[in-house]
């Protein structure tokens, strides 16, 4: 047969007489007379489409394209049969969502924590097998419930019950519950305090409503049954937020409380909680408190411009940069929610005020490091967002904190790229985001950075601000730009 097909084209034929008088004679083996098949080639977009009017079965086409010397690219209809996956996903999520909520009943009246759920629930990771791409042309619906529900199972590591108790509808469940945390957090924060038990991190966060939330929601709790007081307090207590030797319960008899008791914890609950959000809005500097909530910061500049005259050593002598050393992957800090924070002392949050805040202070101060040492350095190298809180009247553009740096010095095709990193503390590690650049109209990703580690801000500095600033030097692009 192999023969055969060569005969057709070696040597080519010299037009299209030739070539169907040279089919014809392989009429017998062919699927359809040769002036159709012909015929049907000048009409066909693509291959597939050939053999779609030729009758010729999808597998076994491409077993035979793959099996050409040298081989045929063969059809795949993969972006077909995940789209076939994703309708059936959309149509039918209310009812599958059910089933993996009945399937994880029994967790959830255990109080079991299920970390999966979340990932679960998206209904994501379901993809048709990889051998429908190049054996199956359509895949019917029998097949793609099938599979579907193949998928849900190994990631249930169980099978999805058909049937099962009557659950409250998913859609309107979460906001419910969402509500019901909302309302009932702040009597069990006064309770614990009326109790004069101290509270957990989770509850004694600047919004301990959305921290419960937060915590419940990674452990799968709020998707199946509506929660009233008592179950958050179980929930609470059996993820770990809650006082140890207090009794799992919201209920003030329970917990031995009169109302005159509740009363007084709900007023000092509130005090806490006027006072922690005043900490939230306030910076210090040379022990002068500044209030940075309303985002002017002329105040600010003013008290960072006298801090540098009365001590120009802030920016150091040093103008010779020093290698970044790459870290380790790392855990990150626990979400407020953590399971066994119960007992912890309030971990200091920084407001959106206070980080803004930090974020400008690091970008003024390296904007008179970069005027110090670079002559090209002026008002226009500042062009992240944060120049408009020190240059309000400037003409030009207002800022953009897109551009994966803060400062530009100099111009042509090489100009000095400089990103700032602000953080409370003792500083000495910063996470770096991607850069991009733009070069010939076209937005490339420059893979090939090397960062380089600027001098930190004297030790005299305002203890609440550690300003490191490294600068970017571009590299070639792999096609050598």
């Amino acid at each position: 047969m192999r023969a055969g097909a060569d005969a057709l084209v070696e040597p080519p034929p010299r037009d299209t007489r030739e070539f169907q008088a040279a089919l014809e004679v392989h009429a017998a083996e062919l699927p359809v007379a040769a002036g159709t098949l012909l015929t049907e080639a000048r009409r066909s977009h693509d291959i597939d489409e050939l053999r779609e009017a030729l009758g010729v079965g999808f597998a076994e086409f491409n077993a035979t394209l793959a099996g050409l010397a040298p081989p045929h690219t063969v059809i795949s209809h993969a972006d077909a049969h995940r789209e076939a996956i994703q309708k059936h996903l959309q149509l039918h999520r209310g009812a599958l969502l059910d089933r993996l909520r009945r399937a994880r009943l029994g967790r959830f009246d255990a109080r079991e924590a299920q970390t999966d759920w979340r990932q679960l629930r998206t209904l994501e990771g379901v993809a048709p097998p990889a051998e429908w791409n190049t054996t199956l042309e359509t895949a019917t619906p029998q097949q793609v419930r099938a599979r579907v529900e193949e998928a849900l199972a190994e990631q249930l590591g169980a099978q999805l019950p058909e049937e099962g108790a009557d659950l409250p509808a998913y859609a309107a469940l979460l906001p419910k519950n969402r509500a019901a945390i909302r309302t009932v957090v702040p009597d069990l924060v006064a309770l614990i305090g009326a109790c004069r038990r101290p509270l957990p991190a989770t509850l004694d966060h600047s919004d301990p409503a959305e921290a419960v939330t937060e915590l419940l929601d990674e452990a799968g709790a709020l998707d199946f049954r509506l929660l009233g007081p008592e179950d958050i307090a179980a929930w609470l207590s059996a993820l770990g937020p809650w006082p140890a030797g207090m009794p799992a319960s919201a209920d003030p008899a329970v917990q031995g409380v009169t109302a005159s008791e509740l009363e007084n914890g709900r007023m000092a609950a509130n005090s806490a909680w006027t006072q922690r959000e005043h900490r939230r809005r306030i910076v210090t500097i040379g022990g002068k408190k500044l209030d940075v909530h309303t985002g002017d910061f002329g105040e600010l500049t003013a008290e960072l411009q006298r801090a540098l005259d009365a001590d120009p050593q802030l920016l150091g002598n040093r103008n010779v940069f020093a290698s970044l050393t790459p870290m380790a992957p790392g855990r990150r800090g626990a979400s407020p929610g953590s399971r066994g924070d119960a007992g912890r002392g309030e971990v200091r949050r920084l407001s959106a005020a206070q980080r803004e805040a930090i974020g400008y202070a690091g970008e003024w101060f390296a904007c008179q490091w970069l005027r110090r040492n670079y002559r090209a350095a002026n008002e226009t190298s500042w062009v992240s967002a944060n120049r408009r809180k020190f240059f309000p009247g400037l003409p030009g553009l207002p800022g953009d904190d897109g551009l994966g740096y803060d400062f530009r010095v100099g111009s042509g095709r090489q100009p000095l790229l400089f990103e700032v990193k602000a953080s409370q503390g003792e500083g000495g590690q910063i996470e770096l985001g991607e850069l991009y650049r733009e070069e010939g109209g076209a937005l490339r990703f420059s893979y090939g950075l090397r960062e380089e580690l600027g001098q930190p801000l004297h030790p005299t500095c305002p203890r609440w601000l550690q300003c490191w600033w490294y600068r970017t030097k571009r590299c070639c692009g792999r096609d050598g730009g």
